[in-house]
């Protein structure tokens, strides 16, 4: 859809999200999403929603689909598909679309009539909108679930709802698809002891600068954390199915990368829409960008004290969850600017550094978009 689409969800997902932890949601939510809800800290295989909500104290979930104005009606009929199949993965869902269609059909009361004549009975919550995606009207509350919810595998949910991102870079990146897409489907522990024995053990890695780094041998209890980043990064990403193979975002970038090379404009550009899109940074670095205007210029000065306030401002919001006594990172937001940087996405104050001081991290607006729509 779009960066305008993200920008009107998040609009509209920021209004909904402090209804619920000020306790003004009564019009539209069940109970059980309280005032200790926060964005649902995970990602969704598919179907993906685009916005989700969780409270951890009932373990209810709620996932919204967004509809931007001016589509034709079957645009939003699709999404009424897509907020019944969310049910499978999440307690509640809703759907959001304007009042009316492109063509001046009032889609909204259709899809409310839908719902009330053959869908009553779903736990679902109807919103449409007509100039302002925050001046929202409630078509329909949600309704308590009389299915129960089967409970996710232990440990099967991230604990961001972005694309989680360590030590790997594009070289690597590029050899790990490519030795993934030779290996006739061999799951992910096969293909990344094969990364890690013939380029990770031998100096052969290389970081983002193209500098090259040896690892530990494949028996290093560190390999085992090492394999996973990869795969939490390569799959957050959009480039790993969920049974262990490429899919097609993974394979156009794997032939990019041997047609232009893994250093190259078009496969970093490729990488960075996967990134941005598929892996949820376009709704993160919105959010960061809401949430620095509001911190103090006093607490801008370096970047530790900026990036403790950024965290203190989005946990005060419910964007992420408050850090663990005794958490051994000093942030919560730490790597992610690393990886920003790296795509090009940031402004630099000077050669190298880009924390502005007295402002943060300041994005660079036209690359994004030009990355985002130049698909």
């Amino acid at each position: 859809m779009g960066i305008e689409h993200n920008m009107m969800a998040l609009e509209l997902s920021s209004v909904l999200l402090q209804q619920l932890r000020t306790g003004n949601a009564s019009g539209w939510a069940d109970p059980r999403l309280s005032a200790q809800s926060t964005l649902w800290q995970g990602m969704a295989d598919w179907p993906r929603p685009d916005v989700a909500f969780e409270d951890k104290s009932t373990k209810s979930t709620l996932a919204l689909e967004f509809k931007p104005p001016n589509q034709v009606k079957r645009e939003y009929i699709t999404g009424l598909g897509q907020m019944i199949t969310y049910l499978s993965d999440f307690e509640f869902a809703g759907l959001v679309v304007p009042k009316r269609s492109g063509d001046g059909f009032e889609i909204a009361k259709y899809i409310s009539d839908v719902l009330s004549r053959d869908l009553d009975g779903l736990p679902v919550a109807l919103f449409s909108y007509d100039k302002s995606v925050s001046d929202f009207t409630v078509l329909r509350r949600l309704k308590p679930r009389t299915v129960p919810l089967a409970s996710p595998p232990a440990g099967s949910r991230p604990r961001t709802f972005w694309a989680y991102w360590r030590d790997l870079s594009n070289y690597d990146l590029f050899e790990i698809l490519r030795i993934s897409d030779i290996s006739d489907g061999q799951p992910f522990e096969a293909v990344f002891a094969k990364f890690w024995k013939q380029f990770a053990a031998t100096g052969k890695a290389r970081t983002w600068e193209g500098t090259g780094r040896k690892k530990k041998k494949l028996s290093s209890p560190s390999q085992t954390a090492e394999r996973l980043n990869a795969f939490l990064a390569v799959r957050h990403a959009g480039l790993l199915s969920s049974d262990g193979r490429l899919t097609s975002a993974g394979l156009e970038l794997l032939q990019v990368g041997k047609v232009y090379g893994p250093d190259s404009v078009a496969f970093i550009d490729l990488l960075a829409h996967s990134i941005l899109v598929d892996g949820r940074h376009l709704d993160l670095i919105f959010w960061v960008e809401e949430r620095t205007r509001s911190i103090d210029p006093t607490e801008k000065n370096s970047a530790n004290e900026y990036l403790s306030a950024l965290d203190k401002q989005l946990v005060d919001r419910g964007v992420i969850p408050p850090r663990k006594a005794g958490a051994k990172k000093p942030h919560f937001i730490r790597d992610e600017p690393k990886l920003w940087n790296k795509l090009g996405l940031l402004k630099h104050d000077g050669a190298t550094q880009y924390f502005h001081a007295g402002h943060g991290f300041v994005f660079d607006w036209r690359r994004i978009i030009a990355v985002i729509e130049g698909r």
